[in-house]
C-alpha cells in the first residue's frame, strides 16, 4: 500500500475513491508538497510500482468523494517518466473535463494531448499519466493525487 508519509490533514479530510471499470485506483491527499514535481514520486517506489493500474484509453474513471461533494473539482493530466518525474512543467498539462451526475464526478480516460511533443512518449509503450485532482467545498479545499498506465 502507498503511504503518503506524516501529514498534518485535519481528521475531517475528505476521502476519494477512483474506480476505473472493476478496478479501484490508490489515490492519496497530496498534502504539504502538492506544487513540487516529486509529488508522484511515492507511486514509484518497488514497493509501490505494482500496484499502479492498467486503463484503456476511452475507458471512464469514477471520481467518489465520501461525505459531501465539493462545489467544483478541477483534474490536471500529467505525463510522467518511469521514476515518477514530470516529463513536462505543470502548465502544459491540460485540465480534464468532467461530468457530475448523481453526486459522482467522472471523466473519459483519453489521449494527453502534450504527448505529441514528447520524444519520451510512446504510444506503444505503456506510458506513465499522474492525475492532480483539485476539489473544493465551501470551507476548504483539498488536493489528491493518483498515478495510472495507459494500456
Amino acid at each position: 500500500m502507498i503511504n503518503s508519509g506524516e501529514t498534518n490533514e485535519p481528521e475531517h479530510s475528505y476521502k476519494l475513491a477512483i474506480i476505473a471499470g472493476e478496478q479501484s485506483i490508490n489515490c492519496i491527499p497530496a498534502g504539504q508538497e502538492f506544487n513540487s514535481e516529486d509529488v508522484f514520486k511515492s507511486f514509484f517506489t518497488e514497493e509501490a510500482l505494482s500496484e499502479i493500474k492498467n486503463v484503456k484509453i476511452n475507458e471512464r474513471l469514477l471520481l467518489k468523494f465520501e461525505g459531501d461533494q465539493p462545489n467544483k473539482v478541477i483534474i490536471k493530466d500529467i505525463l510522467l517518466s518511469s521514476d515518477g518525474k514530470y516529463l513536462y512543467p505543470e502548465k502544459l498539462s491540460p485540465e480534464t473535463l468532467l461530468t457530475n451526475k448523481d453526486e459522482n464526478f467522472s471523466f473519459v480516460f483519453g489521449t494527453n494531448l502534450t504527448s505529441g511533443l514528447s520524444s519520451q512518449f510512446e504510444p506503444t509503450k505503456r506510458n506513465y499519466r499522474g492525475f492532480k485532482v483539485n476539489a473544493a467545498w465551501e470551507s476548504r479545499d483539498e488536493v489528491y493525487i493518483f498515478v495510472i498506465k495507459e494500456k
